[in-house]
């Protein structure tokens, strides 16, 4: 090879190169890390380019029946018992049959005023391995805005079980908002991860509450979550 051709060889790598870092530097902004693993709760975050704020995921297993985490979940007006700095959480009628929609009503850490979000619920199985998918996304012109919230102009979180056995399910919370107006970095760094570590916490002890054992009880007090029940398969005990 001749020392011409061996530079020009060189000079096309080397642009190769350059024209495939933006990418790189994408990816790894994108890859998750560890920000605490502890008690059985293993948290995430990441900062995706072009959001202001970090996403967030939380990792655990709960001793308990998938249908039973289910039933948790589905019992949104008790929400605010467990799920960190939630004030309200109550079901509201969509523009259409079927779709299922939900107001949130969260409470402010100072200086930040206290927010509120109205989010559009969808549920999904897997026919093959069962995981269940609950996906929650923030909807616009739904509700006119509350005194003395701020709504939030983007939340996205999903909530994703799959059962490991009849009698034990794995938990994975993943969550990004924009809470809208001035927030300081630091607390909102602060803020994403302790919304999950606290709430999956909390959630893993409220799951073994009785009425939460008999799913049925809370079905047949409403026609919606009957509805679902009768969607999902779960495993048998």
């Amino acid at each position: 090879m001749t020392r011409s051709s061996f530079l020009a060889r060189l000079k096309r790598l080397f642009l190769g190169l350059v024209l495939l870092l933006p990418f790189w530097a994408q990816a790894d902004q994108s890859v998750w890390t560890l920000a605490g693993d502890d008690d059985g709760i293993a948290l995430y975050t990441r900062k995706l380019p072009g959001n202001t704020y970090k996403d967030f995921k939380g990792m655990m297993q709960i001793d308990a029946p998938m249908k039973q985490v289910v039933a948790t979940l589905a019992d949104v007006s008790t929400m605010r018992e467990w799920f960190f700095l939630l004030r309200e959480a109550r079901f509201i009628s969509g523009p259409k049959p079927g779709e299922t929609f939900v107001y949130m009503a969260i409470n402010g850490i100072w200086p930040v005023s206290a927010r509120d979000v109205v989010a559009q619920v969808s549920v999904r199985q897997d026919p093959d391995t069962h995981v269940i998918h609950v996906d929650v996304q923030s909807r616009d012109g739904i509700m006119p805005a509350q005194a003395g919230y701020v709504r939030m102009p983007r939340m996205i979180s999903s909530w994703t079980l799959r059962p490991l056995s009849p009698t034990k399910t794995a938990v994975e919370l993943e969550g990004h908002g924009d809470p809208g107006g001035m927030i300081p970095m630091s607390l909102a760094n602060m803020v994403v991860t302790t919304v999950p570590r606290q709430s999956m916490e909390k959630m893993r002890a409220y799951v073994m509450r009785a009425n939460y054992t008999d799913p049925e009880q809370l079905y047949a007090r409403s026609p919606p979550l009957r509805d679902l029940g009768r969607r999902l398969v779960f495993p048998e005990s």
